[in-house]
């Protein structure tokens, strides 16, 4: 390998990149937030011209802030959220906004019905069934509602494979990014052509299907335009572009199903890799083909995690509304240590962290959250640690389906991603779980850092059996009996809720009374 890594993350709600060298030790990060486009009837979206502008800025800042040189960096590795869709030209260039993952308006446009042996072939083949707010019903939002785009489209692609050909000039994906186009078999690992068969029976078109590579084989190099936009290297190479899940379980050492990894960004996600493809539908949790050899990674999206904290920060503490103080550099220090001012269990309030639908292991996309069992005494102090516990107890809900699908019994969680950076939370999620949590250092930067590995392991730096060793330890938080007893029994109020109103959601939604 030659230089150092520039390791770039792309979230739901802001873009990272880090500088990392040669021994995996991260130099400097820099990110910026990115905002969503929320459109009547359902609509978010992002402009992905927004990405690239990012990306520039932060690749120079990042490198001078880490003291080397552009010439330095001869690798650029690539992950990001997935389940997003944009239709680009031949170059990667957008031809009009992503439709995101949170985006509702693909049910308008396709509807998939299949019959029992329809949809246990889909499970066998894919993992995974068909349904209208996923990429094919977003490829079909692009096609009505942008027809001139779709038709002028060289492929509708994720995220991580626009930015990986922004970098090198062509369209590519691989078996692992197109896991969310549900377009290739994966029952065995490697593929690097479509399945006639899935492309068949979901009516996609295969025209806007962008062409496969190997996994954990570099996309190419740079071109001029992208090493003097970066500022990089012009022969820096673009490794394997990849799935954010791949990089969260490389970033806490969760390279086989003997670790557990958990990030909270703006999601929670649970990840490890397991030797076969498996899946428990039911509670929402498949497998899907990583680039480790032979290995594919669990998909365990639990939902709304940091961004749930977020949003109580920033539209009901500091909401700039002109009924309060508006969000100042210091807001987020202060609820969390109001949070830290309240006994566990919030003093009896609840929150419901299914603001954009519950995921696994709940798996009901029409659920919506909120707060319970306010009285005349609660607080906002209360709210804020039930914000904490409320995506603690989430996760612990999911704990036991996760570790049933990997065959394992966890005696320890390693935690990453912005929400590590709280103790707090490291220390609710423990008592939560029942389970030591190991908050990890840098943990921001924590998908970074794992792509960065990944990255390392691809051009033969790094044996992958020894990545994890390059994880740095903030503090390992113990569970506290008594904590963990009541905040068991509250997850157990928690799923409850759940399961009793469900009904009411789904009848509240199907009324078009949720965004």
């Amino acid at each position: 390998m030659t230089g150092h890594v520039l390791a770039v993350d792309l979230g739901s709600t802001g873009i990272k990149v880090a500088v990392v060298d040669e021994v995996a030790k991260v130099r400097s990060v820099a990110g910026e937030m990115i905002p969503l486009i929320f459109l009547d009837g359902g609509g978010v979206e992002q402009d992905p011209r927004v990405w690239w502008d990012a990306l520039g800025r932060c690749a120079r800042r990042a490198i001078a802030d880490s003291g080397l040189r552009g010439a330095d960096v001869g690798v650029v590795a690539v992950t990001s959220q997935y389940t997003s869709t944009t239709a680009v030209d031949g170059g990667g260039r957008p031809l009009g906004n992503t439709v995101m993952w949170m985006d509702r308006r693909g049910s308008h446009h396709y509807r998939p019905t299949f019959t029992a042996a329809e949809t246990e072939r889909w499970i066998d083949v894919h993992g995974m069934v068909p349904y209208g707010n996923g990429d094919i019903g977003h490829v079909h939002v692009i096609r009505h509602e942008w027809p001139d785009a779709f038709a002028a489209a060289a492929a509708c692609v994720e995220p991580m494979d626009l930015l990986a050909a922004r970098l090198t000039g062509h369209v590519t994906a691989t078996q692992n990014t197109m896991f969310p186009m549900m377009s290739v078999d994966n029952r065995t690992w490697g593929q690097t052509e479509y399945c006639d068969e899935l492309v068949a029976m979901s009516g996609m078109l295969a025209d806007k299907l962008p062409p496969l590579v190997p996994l954990g084989q570099p996309r190419g190099t740079v071109t001029a335009e992208a090493s003097e936009h970066l500022g990089i290297s012009p022969s820096a190479v673009v490794t394997g572009a990849t799935i954010d899940s791949v990089t969260s379980a490389v970033g806490t050492g969760a390279i086989d199903q003997n670790c557990c990894g958990l990030i909270i960004g703006t999601t929670a996600v649970m990840a490890t890799h397991l030797p076969s493809k498996r899946h428990d539908i039911e509670h929402g949790l498949t497998s899907a083909p990583s680039p480790l050899p032979n290995q594919w990674f669990l998909v365990a999206e639990n939902g709304i995690g940091g961004k749930a904290l977020d949003v109580f920060v920033n539209q009901f503490v500091f909401a700039d509304d002109g009924l309060g103080h508006t969000v100042h550099d210091g807001s987020y220090a202060a609820v969390l240590e109001a949070a830290a001012s309240v006994p566990v269990g919030s003093n009896g309030v609840m929150f419901l962290p299914w603001l954009v639908g519950s995921m696994a292991p709940g798996n009901d996309r029409s659920m919506r959250g909120g707060f319970v069992n306010l009285d005349i005494t609660s607080t906002r102090a209360d709210m804020a640690r039930a914000v904490l516990e409320g995506v603690a107890m989430n996760v612990a809900w999911l704990l036991p389906y996760f570790s049933a699908l990997a065959e394992r019994t966890y005696d320890q969680i390693a935690f990453g991603g912005g929400g590590a950076a709280s103790p707090l939370w490291g220390q609710i999620l423990a008592d939560a779980t029942g389970v030591p949590v190991r908050r990890l250092a840098q943990s921001s930067c924590t998908n970074a850092h794992g792509a960065a590995l990944l990255a390392l392991y691809e051009t033969g730096a790094l044996a992958l059996a020894d990545l994890p060793q390059f994880l740095v330890t903030a503090e390992l938080h113990e569970p506290r009996a008594a904590d963990h007893s009541l905040l068991a029994t509250r997850t157990h109020s928690l799923i409850d809720f759940h399961t009793r109103n469900a009904p009411f959601f789904e009848a509240f939604d199907s009324k078009g009374k949720t965004p």
